[in-house]
């Protein structure tokens, strides 16, 4: 993020600066996605919002059980793929997964949260996309 900020204000052209404005926006979109998401989850997994505060801010210890991958990995595959720039902060979160393990919250319900969550999110992507072809042939008449 301070990189693209750097980029922006020692950018060459108008252009550039708008490129980089724009990588900018997408990559705090982005993170505003990770993070919403990941407090869906751990509130579908938790009986109470102080439950859910708790694990929230707890640091675990847990990143090396077979659980948290599965667990991480289903995230990956169902939310969002960290390996994408724009939801590299996704990986900064996962610590929440660990967090419910020791919390003793079964992997099955994990799963079952990130189901109903990347659902959403896809409902909510199509949405966006449907919305934007409406305008793009509103513009065309």
């Amino acid at each position: 993020m301070v990189t693209l900020q750097k980029k922006i204000e020692s950018a060459k052209s108008p252009e550039e600066r708008e490129r980089f404005e724009k990588e900018k926006f997408e990559l705090l979109q982005g993170r505003e996605q990770v993070i919403k998401s990941m407090r869906e989850i751990v509130s579908k997994c938790t009986n109470s919002n102080e439950e859910a505060e708790r694990i929230m801010h707890a640091k675990s210890h847990a990143y090396t059980t077979r659980e948290y991958k599965e667990v991480a990995e289903y995230y990956k595959a169902k939310c969002f793929n960290w390996h994408e720039a724009k939801y590299q902060s996704a990986m900064e979160h996962l610590y929440l997964f660990s967090n419910l393990l020791e919390e003793k919250v079964t992997v099955e319900r994990i799963k079952t949260a990130i189901d109903e969550v990347g659902a959403a999110i896809k409902a909510e992507k199509k949405k966006e996309e449907v919305e934007q072809s409406k305008g793009i042939e509103q513009e065309k008449m």
